[in-house]
């Protein structure tokens, strides 16, 4: 009889521990005031209820609920853009954007030198000499499809030099991106390849390779042709900061939307929350409420249709 009664109070106590660990149906009520605002108005969002987590699609690009489990995909148009700085000494044309499909991939100077380049800097607005430090400038964004043939990759190289008898100009280049444009949707954009993901590395001529200091240099972020700055005994010094290959994809990703997160577990629960919109349009919110443990979560979506005025 004593086994018996050992036996179900511990049958009682996991029974009871179980059912404190199973998950309940969360309950969320959303609602606002009126819905029409203005943008930029502070709007209020009611909530009632005490899920464990809370969070909150405001329906714009990048943060709509129908995209939570769905990756964005877009046909779009290839686009080339960067910023660019150019400063100190004389050399004026010290720098040139070629581009070509016929590299082979030997980074030897005397093979890049060799290479059928094709000059696209008259697309840009490449700056002229400012000052004696980096001014940086947006040499704009075009669109580069032309470049691109199926089944040949396309590489970019930046020519700079310091002429004969002359003070070198330094030259940078910095957020040199591809880009994609969605093409029914013109406002979404998105980088294909990145700056640091195109791979630049120098190809230097005998006479820039020999300097003993100020050598041109790229990092992730920066392409720097530089030199010694008193060239005027000196020979000409030349270099091309060539790109790995870089082919395109055939539609542009730009991968699924987040949520703001508003309410984690360790929060107080909440009876309100505050938004506002920066651009007019139609918008569906969504507030997704969980109750979560480490049996699974069980979740409530609730959505408002907002208009939202300039």
């Amino acid at each position: 009889m004593k086994k018996y009664l050992i036996l179900m109070s511990v049958l009682f106590v996991v029974m009871s521990c179980r059912d404190s660990y199973e998950i309940t149906e969360p309950h969320l009520d959303v609602w606002t005031d009126k819905v029409v605002y203005k943008v930029g108005d502070t709007i209020i969002f009611h909530i009632e209820g005490s899920p464990d987590m809370i969070n909150f699609y405001p329906g714009h690009y990048g943060k709509e609920y129908r995209y939570q489990d769905v990756e964005r995909i877009y046909e779009y148009m290839p686009t080339l853009g960067f910023r660019a700085a150019k400063f100190a000494g004389n050399n004026e044309d010290c720098a040139e954007l070629l581009y070509t499909t016929e590299f082979n991939e030997n980074y030897d100077y005397t093979n890049v030198s060799a290479v059928n380049w094709i000059n696209i800097s008259d697309r840009f607005d490449i700056p002229p000499i400012d000052g004696t430090s980096a001014n940086f400038s947006d040499a704009g964004t075009v669109d580069v499809t032309d470049i691109f043939e199926e089944g040949k990759p396309v590489y970019f190289a930046w020519y700079c030099k310091t002429n004969e008898a002359s003070q070198r100009t330094r030259f940078q280049v910095a957020d040199f991106n591809l880009k994609g444009i969605a093409t029914n949707e013109p406002d979404i954009s998105g980088i294909l390849v990145s700056q640091a993901a195109m791979g630049f590395q120098w190809s230097l001529n005998p006479e820039a390779a020999a300097q003993t200091s100020n050598l041109p240099s790229i990092t992730n972020s920066l392409i720097y042709w530089n030199g010694i700055f008193d060239n005027t005994a000196g020979l000409l010094k030349e270099g091309y900061a060539v790109s790995g290959p870089i082919t395109l994809p055939d539609q542009m990703n730009l991968g699924k939307d987040y949520p703001i997160v508003v309410k984690g577990m360790q929060m107080e629960n909440m009876t309100e929350y505050t938004y506002a919109f920066e651009e007019a349009g139609e918008f569906e919110v969504t507030f997704v409420g969980f109750n979560v443990n480490f049996e699974g979560k069980k979740e409530v979506v609730k959505t408002i249709k907002l208009t939202i005025e300039e």
